[in-house]
């Protein structure tokens, strides 16, 4: 490390929650500067259907240009609150969906996405890929109905992501057997170019279902890893710990993510369970840049 080079880090900014009011938020992204952080990876609605006007795009870079923050990486949304592990009923803004205006309604989220990653400076966005496999093990005949589907949205997806220069890197989950992600992963990988389409490694999921095994698993697939979201757990519960305070063995995680695709900075992907917010943010800093020196 050069001496006095301030050591970039990304941070999530919902650590301590979300909020809807508009104080809460700007005060946030104040908090993750003044600790050290100098980027961020947008969280806020991660999940279900809201859609940010472009004017809410433009005030969030406007907070991150005054607290002179970048943007790495950005939460996208697969739509509504559902039982991922089956593929029954429908829910709104789907991109799995097989009712195509559902379907498609999912597309105009994640675009929405790709529209605020491209304001606020980012180059990809995560997005999960629930495969359901309990009903596929049920109906076997299923799986490649619903691959259809997701095959359909990604095609749909990918001349938007291309013009805008915003990748999607789908993320590794702990909601369905190992085996179950990796397939879509080469499935995926088979089909799409890396310009498009990349993977997001979750050390604390891989941590859940792969155990000490995760970076040598996630290693075979490092020409595609451009995103990642570091925490660390015991390895039964998503804690979004921070790292060093779980069981996950980093220096084996870090000479992974050194050896891929992935350019940096790294970015940590926390749950504040602290009073003190601020002491939080610094000790996590501390952390970010601990693993900095292993990458």
């Amino acid at each position: 490390m050069m001496e006095g080079r301030r050591i970039e880090l990304a941070v999530n900014t919902d650590f301590a929650g979300e909020s809807t009011q508009l104080e809460k938020i700007r005060d946030t992204l104040e908090k993750i500067a003044r600790a050290g952080f100098t980027h961020i990876h947008w969280c806020h609605e991660w999940d279900r259907e809201y859609l940010y006007s472009t004017y809410e795009m433009r005030q969030i870079r406007e907070w991150m240009d005054a607290y002179g923050l970048r943007s790495k990486a950005l939460h996208a949304t697969k739509g509504s609150v559902k039982n991922v592990s089956v593929w029954e009923g429908h829910y709104r803004k789907d991109y799995t969906s097989n009712w195509e205006y559902n379907r498609r309604a999912g597309v105009e989220l994640i675009e929405n996405r790709v529209d605020l990653a491209k304001v606020l400076g980012a180059g990809e966005i995560v997005l999960h890929l629930y495969v359901p496999y309990l009903t596929i093990q049920r109906q076997p005949e299923v799986k490649e109905e619903f691959y259809t589907c997701v095959y359909r949205s990604l095609d749909e997806l990918m001349p938007y992501c291309l013009e805008k220069k915003v990748r999607i890197c789908i993320e590794n989950l702990f909601d369905m057997p190992g085996e179950y992600m990796l397939e879509a992963w080469d499935r995926l990988f088979a089909r799409y170019p890396k310009e498009f389409l990349g993977l997001c490694y979750d050390t604390g999921h891989a941590n859940m279902v792969w155990r000490k095994e995760a970076p040598e698993i996630l290693a075979q697939y490092g020409e595609r890893l451009y995103a990642v979201h570091i925490h660390d757990n015991n390895g039964t519960m998503d804690s979004h710990w921070i790292p060093g305070d779980g069981s996950i063995q980093w220096e084996a995680v870090m000479e992974t993510i050194s050896k891929s695709a992935y350019e940096g900075p790294l970015l940590l992907e926390l749950v504040c369970g602290d009073q003190d917010v601020d002491q939080y943010l610094r000790r996590a800093y501390q952390a970010g840049c601990e693993l900095e020196e292993l990458f």
